[in-house]
C-alpha cells in the first residue's frame, strides 16, 4: 500500500505525462526555432528505442529526439539541443532519461534530458566523430557510446567524464549492447568484426571474424551465453559469448540483413532487412528454422526491437515508418508516419491562391497551408523542382531528363515533356501561363508549350550547367543563369539573346522583382541589377560559415560541388510578392530578409539541421517556406 508522499508523487508524475500529452497533439508546433509559426515533416529516422516500462518510445531524427506514446503513437516531446542531426538514441534504466547522439556538422556530443521536465540535465563532450551507437549499463551509471572512426567510449554518468576508450575496431561502430548479466559489452563494426569487452575494467576480450561485410547490429541471448550479429553479407551468426566461436550461421532468404534482436525467452531471433521488399524473419533458436515472415512498408526494414513486455515487435523502415507487431497474431497493431515523407526538400512552391504549398524531393507533395496536413501525393520519380502556373490549374516537376505536368485538382498526369538529357535544376511558367521553361544541367534551358507539350525554344548554356531561369512580368523576356556565373537574357519570342551580365559570381539562382525592374542574382553573393540596362545597383554580403563546418558536410555531401567552391555562397534567394523583402539562403543555412528599398538586413532565420535548400513567399508575403535535407520545411513569420 502507498503513503501519501508516495500517492501525490505518482499523481504528479500522471499528471505532468497528460499534460505532455495535451500539448501533444499537433506536432507541427514542437520545438519551433524563433520566428517560425510550423514545422511540416518530422525528419528522417535514425534510430529507436523502448522506454523501459514500455509506455514511451524514443526516435532519433534528423532534427532531434522524439517521444511517442508507444499505445498510441501521439508525439509528447521533442528535444532540439543538438545543433545538428541525432543519429542514436538510449534510454537510462530508470526510464528517466533520454540520451541522444550527434552525427553533422560539428556536433558529436552526447546530450542527455530529463523526461519530466523535458530539459536539458547534461552534456559530454570530446568525441571527433559522429555518433553511431549508444547503450546504457544496466545499473544506469555510466552509457557507451560507439563511433564513426571506430572508437567505443564508456561515459561515467554522475561526473560526465569519460572513463575508458575502447580501442581496437578500424571503422565505425554501429552497434552496441551490454549482456544481460551486466559482464560484457559487445559492439559490431563496419569492419566486419564483432568484439566482446569486459564492461568493467574495458579490457579486450575476444575479436569474432567470419563476416564478409559490414556488421550492422549485435545482440546477446538473455542467459548472456550467445552472441548474435547480423551484416550487410545477407547472414546473420550466433556465437558462444565464451569461447568465441561460431555456433550456427544464418542465410537471409529475402535480401540484406539490418538488425537482429532476441525474443525475450531466447528461442526466437528475430532478423530484420530487405531489399525489394521489407521483411522481419522469425526463426527457431534451436531447430535454425524459419518460422514467420512479417512483410513490412517500403522496401527494408533497419532496425527491430521486442517491447519490455514481450508482446509486441517494433521496426523502424527504410521509409522511416514505424511499426508494430502483435507478436501473437503477426498482424500491425499501430504505424507511426510523418517522418520521412521526403528525404530531401528541393523545392518549394506556393498555390497562387496561398492555399497549398507543393514540396519537391525525389516525389511531390501538397500540404495544406491551413491545417499543415500532407493532403496528396503526386505519383512521379525523381522530381526535384516545382513550379505552379498562373491560373493554379497545374503543377510542373522537373526531375531526371522529364518535366511532369500534374491537374492540381485531380493529381492526375496531363503530360510529360521529353528532351532533356540530365538532371532539371529549375522550371518556371510564364506570368501569361502559356510557357514553361526549363533550365537542365545538360547545359541547356528549353521553352515548351503548356498545351500541347511541343519545345518551343532551345537556349544553350555554353560553359556550364543551367541552374536557374525566371520570366520577366510580361512574358517578353527570359532570364538565366548557370555555374558559369553568366546571367544572359533571351527575347522569348525570337530566341535571340537581348543582355548578358557577367561576373555575377555563381549563377546560382535568379529572380525577377515583381514589377519586373529589378533581377536578383545569388552566388558568392546576391546582387541586384537594373532588368532593362543591367547596372549593378545592390550587393548582399552572406556571412562565411566556419571552415570547420564546411569540411565536415563536404566530407558527407561530396557532390556538393558548389559548397566545395563557394563557403560563403548565397545560394538561393526569392522575391516576396509585394515587392518588400528579398529573402537569401547562404552555406551558413542562416536565412535572411533585406528591405529592398533601404537594402537593410531586416531579419535571419536559423533553425534546420542541414543544408537549406529551398525557400519560397506565400502570395501575401506574410510567410516563408524553407525546405531542408534534414527533410523538414519550416514557416516562418515575414516581418
Amino acid at each position: 500500500m502507498k503513503t501519501l508522499p508516495q500517492l501525490i508523487i505518482t499523481i504528479t508524475l500522471l499528471l505532468l505525462f497528460s499534460l505532455q500529452m495535451t500539448s501533444a497533439q499537433d506536432y507541427t508546433q514542437f520545438s519551433l526555432p524563433e520566428g517560425a509559426k510550423a514545422r511540416l515533416c518530422k525528419g528522417r529516422i535514425e534510430d529507436i528505442a523502448y522506454s523501459p516500462d514500455g509506455r514511451l518510445f524514443a526516435v532519433a531524427s534528423r532534427i532531434g529526439v522524439w517521444l511517442y506514446h508507444s499505445q498510441t503513437g501521439t508525439e509528447v516531446a521533442l528535444y532540439t539541443d543538438h545543433a545538428n542531426a541525432v543519429r542514436a538514441v538510449a534510454f537510462s534504466p530508470d526510464g528517466k532519461t533520454v540520451a541522444g547522439g550527434g552525427w553533422l556538422g560539428n556536433d558529436y556530443s552526447i546530450l542527455l534530458w530529463d523526461i519530466r521536465t523535458g530539459k536539458q540535465k547534461k552534456i559530454l563532450t570530446g568525441n571527433t566523430s559522429e555518433i553511431c551507437s549508444l547503450v546504457y549499463s544496466l545499473d544506469g551509471n555510466m552509457l557507451v557510446s560507439g563511433d564513426g572512426d571506430g572508437k567505443v567510449e564508456l561515459w561515467d554518468i554522475v561526473n560526465g567524464k569519460r572513463k575508458h576508450t575502447l580501442s581496437g575496431h578500424t571503422n565505425a561502430v554501429h552497434s552496441i549492447v551490454f549482456s544481460p548479466d551486466g559482464k560484457t559489452i559487445a559492439s559490431g563494426s563496419w569492419d566486419y568484426t564483432v568484439r566482446l569487452w569486459e564492461a568493467n575494467t574495458g579490457n579486450p576480450i575476444k575479436t569474432l571474424y567470419g563476416h564478409a561485410d559490414k556488421v550492422n547490429s549485435v545482440a546477446f541471448s538473455p542467459d548472456s551465453n550467445v552472441v548474435v550479429s547480423d551484416s550487410r553479407d545477407q547472414t546473420f551468426r550466433l556465437w558462444d559469448a565464451k569461447t568465441g566461436q561460431l555456433k550456427q550461421p544464418f542465410s537471409a532468404n529475402e535480401g540484406r540483413v539490418n538488425s537482429v534482436a532476441f525474443s525475450p525467452d531466447g528461442r526466437t531471433l528475430v532478423a530484420g532487412g530487405g531489399g525489394d521488399v521489407g521483411y522481419i524473419q522469425l526463426w527457431n533458436v534451436e531447430t535454425g528454422l524459419l518460422e514467420q515472415t512479417l512483410f513490412a512498408r517500403g522496401n527494408s526494414v533497419q532496425e527491430v526491437l521486442y517491447s519490455p513486455d514481450s508482446k509486441t515487435l517494433a521496426s523502424m523502415g527504410g521509409d522511416s515508418t514505424i511499426q508494430f507487431w502483435n507478436i501473437g497474431t503477426g498482424k500491425e497493431k499501430l504505424v507511426i508516419t510523418g517522418h520521412n515523407l521526403q528525404h530531401i526538400i528541393s523545392s518549394l512552391a506556393f498555390s497562387p491562391d496561398g492555399k497549398t504549398l507543393a514540396s519537391a524531393g525525389g516525389k511531390v507533395l501538397l500540404w495544406d497551408v491551413d491545417t499543415k496536413q500532407h493532403k496528396l501525393t503526386l505519383e512521379g520519380h525523381g522530381v526535384n523542382t516545382v513550379a505552379y502556373s498562373p491560373d493554379n490549374r497545374t503543377l510542373a516537376g522537373g526531375g531526371n531528363g522529364v518535366i511532369q505536368l500534374w491537374d492540381t485538382d485531380t493529381g492526375e498526369h496531363r503530360l510529360i515533356l521529353k528532351g532533356h538529357t540530365e538532371t532539371i535544376r529549375c522550371v518556371t511558367f510564364s506570368p501569361d501561363g502559356k510557357i514553361l521553361a526549363s533550365a537542365c544541367n545538360d547545359h541547356t534551358i528549353r521553352l515548351w508549350d503548356v498545351i500541347t507539350g511541343g519545345e518551343m525554344q532551345t537556349f544553350a548554356e555554353p560553359n556550364g550547367a543551367a541552374f536557374s531561369v525566371a520570366f520577366s512580368p510580361d512574358s517578353q523576356t527570359l532570364v538565366s543563369s548557370g555555374f558559369n556565373g553568366v546571367v544572359r537574357m533571351w527575347d522569348v519570342g525570337t530566341g535571340e539573346p537581348k543582355l548578358t551580365l557577367p561576373n555575377t559570381g555563381n549563377g546560382y539562382t535568379i529572380v525577377y522583382s515583381p514589377d519586373g525592374k529589378l533581377l536578383a542574382s545569388s552566388g558568392r553573393r546576391i546582387q541586384l541589377w537594373d532588368a532593362k540596362t543591367g547596372e549593378k545597383i545592390q550587393t548582399y554580403e552572406q556571412h562565411k560559415i566556419k571552415p570547420e563546418v564546411v569540411k565536415s558536410i563536404v566530407s558527407l555531401e561530396k557532390n556538393r560541388q558548389a559548397l566545395k567552391r563557394h563557403k560563403d555562397a548565397a545560394n538561393f534567394i526569392a522575391y516576396s510578392p509585394d515587392g518588400k523583402t528579398l529573402a537569401g539562403v547562404g552555406d551558413d543555412d542562416q536565412i535572411r530578409l533585406w528591405d529592398v528599398k533601404t537594402g537593410k538586413l531586416k531579419r535571419t532565420y536559423s533553425g534546420h539541421t542541414w543544408l537549406v535548400e529551398s525557400i519560397a513567399f506565400s502570395p501575401d508575403s506574410k510567410t516563408l517556406a524553407s525546405g531542408s535535407w534534414d527533410g523538414t520545411i519550416l514557416l516562418w513569420d515575414v516581418p
